[in-house]
């Protein structure tokens, strides 16, 4: 009789599957705060990649949201084992994705002045051009500018509003969450698309993050063909939105 429960026992046993048996792995990720990609209530186009490349019965996702400066510090010193949001050729310590999961679209907030002169990203040239610290738009944009970044945006608008500064290199949605908080009534103007970049996901330089990133590669191909990406990308961004190429 008790060999027949332990045998009964044993046939229920193989009949669960192993992942059941053992607890989901566990993936840090980091990345900064971006409305419509990065939401503090956990929505976003960025966030819904994620679970579906690391559905919650397989994977432990614990993010933390924090200044850009310091996801890269905390990626740099294998303190993650992912970031989101990268552009080219970041000098931080990682491993970027086969496929850039969008071509992100950087905006301008310019002075009046510099409003009524514009002429395209070249207008930024030998002009006061800021930006939040870790962007590194200079290296990006093939203008000379007078550069410099900050750790607030806040502080940032205001300069640009009070026409210390030409101009702050930041993303629309962003500023206007700032607009109500300014010292002085709004008087920068805000000119959208000024460039394009490609934006990746990016992993730790170690053995776990070449994994992560050998499966993220292998999914996000699948999310592409499907047409799945496309289709969160148009929700977040907007139906008419085409970014997820260079074309």
């Amino acid at each position: 009789m008790q060999q027949l429960i332990c045998r009964l026992i044993l046939i229920v046993l193989s009949a669960i599957p192993i992942s059941g048996l053992t607890e989901p792995a566990r993936i840090h990720i980091v990345t900064e705060n971006w409305v419509g990609y990065t939401n503090h209530d956990g929505s976003g186009y960025y966030f819904d990649i994620l679970r579906r490349i690391f559905p919650a019965e397989d994977w432990l996702l614990e993010i933390d949201m924090v200044p850009f400066s310091r996801v890269r510090y905390l990626l740099h010193h294998h303190k993650a084992d992912m970031a989101l949001g990268f552009y080219p050729d970041d000098k931080a310590n990682s491993i970027y994705s086969d496929i850039p999961i969008e071509v992100d679209t950087v905006d301008v907030a310019v002075t009046p002045e510099l409003a009524a002169l514009w002429q395209g990203i070249g207008s930024l040239a030998q002009k006061k051009v800021q930006a939040l610290l870790d962007y590194r738009f200079d290296e990006l944009i093939p203008v000379a500018m007078y550069y410099e970044e900050s750790v607030n945006l806040l502080d940032l608008l205001n300069r640009v509003n009070q026409g210390k500064i030409d101009a702050v290199l930041d993303y629309k949605p962003a500023m206007l969450t700032k607009v109500a908080e300014l010292n002085q009534p709004r008087q920068f103007v805000i000119i959208e698309d000024v460039f394009r970049l490609e934006v990746y996901f990016v992993f730790s330089k170690t053995d776990k993050g070449e994994l992560l990133k050998t499966h993220f590669d292998k999914e996000l191909t699948k999310l592409i063909a499907s047409g799945e990406l496309e289709q969160l990308f148009r929700h977040y961004v907007g139906e008419n939105a085409e970014r997820l190429s260079a074309k």
